[in-house]
């Protein structure tokens, strides 16, 4: 019981702190909105005409485009995690987690568990928007969508958070997140197909887990897959396993660190 008890009070802290936050939940939103009016719009009516459907495998593109922004909304919310634990050093409170009765881990997990779920509401918020901007989602994939939303999550976050266990500026952290986060986010399919990209392209593309997220987020909400087209041996199952496994491996990385936080 004490062990759920750790992981819970850590959780609702993140998700309070969150909430409270209106500033915050306000950028959210009108960022969410300006994306898809200006970026996925704007392209969308760029890219019309049959041509551009085969390119994109029989969707249009804002079909094509917004189940992976879902998971890129979700992958990029997930660092907020890792910024969150330098405040904590800066104003005190990570003092008062160190020297806690809890062990390191539970608190670190919590934290992870109670960040993922603010950016899963993240993700959930651009896909209400996508829900009312095209009829070509399918909304029986939207449970999926949601798991592979969370666990991808997980992963990011416990990363951001292994990340800021060695950092005290925030300005610095920043600047690592986004030289990780734009590269990811190019590579990961979100954008443009990646079997038209060049192969050295596509194999890095391969490496980064948020490709795969992508991916099944694109089949489970149109039921398309471009990875599968072109390379058959990456079924859904596949692609789920190794996003399970990289999100878990993140996790313990995250928990590894943190048990070697010192405050100076």
């Amino acid at each position: 019981m004490k062990v759920l008890e750790s992981i819970y009070i850590m959780a609702y802290r993140q998700i309070k702190r969150f909430v409270r936050a209106r500033s915050r939940i306000a950028g959210t939103i009108i960022n969410n909105i300006l994306w898809l009016l200006f970026f996925g719009l704007g392209w969308a009516y760029t890219l019309r005409g049959q041509q551009f459907q085969v390119l994109f495998k029989g969707l249009d593109y804002l079909a094509f485009l917004l189940p992976a922004t879902f998971a890129t909304s979700i992958f990029q919310a997930s660092f907020m995690g890792g910024i969150s634990v330098i405040w904590d050093k800066q104003f005190g409170f990570l003092k008062e987690v160190l020297v806690a009765p809890a062990p390191r881990s539970l608190t670190i997990l919590g934290r992870a568990l109670g960040d993922s779920i603010v950016s899963l509401l993240n993700g959930l918020i651009m896909l209400a928007f996508g829900f009312a901007l095209t009829s070509k989602l399918n909304p029986a994939g939207l449970p999926m969508a949601l798991a592979i939303g969370f666990v991808m999550a997980v992963g990011f976050t416990s990363m951001g958070i292994a990340i800021a266990s060695t950092m005290r500026s925030p300005e610095g952290f920043q600047l690592i997140v986004a030289t990780i986060t734009m590269p990811m986010t190019l590579l990961s399919g979100a954008m443009f197909p990646l079997n038209m990209t060049p192969d050295w392209m596509q194999i890095l593309a391969l490496i980064s887990p948020l490709t795969y997220a992508v991916d099944l987020c694109r089949y489970f909400l149109t039921g398309v897959s471009f990875l599968n087209m072109v390379y058959p041996w990456l079924t859904q199952e596949v692609e789920m396993l190794l996003l399970v496994v990289t999100s878990l491996a993140l996790m313990v990385i995250a928990m590894r660190m943190f048990e070697k936080t010192t405050i100076e």
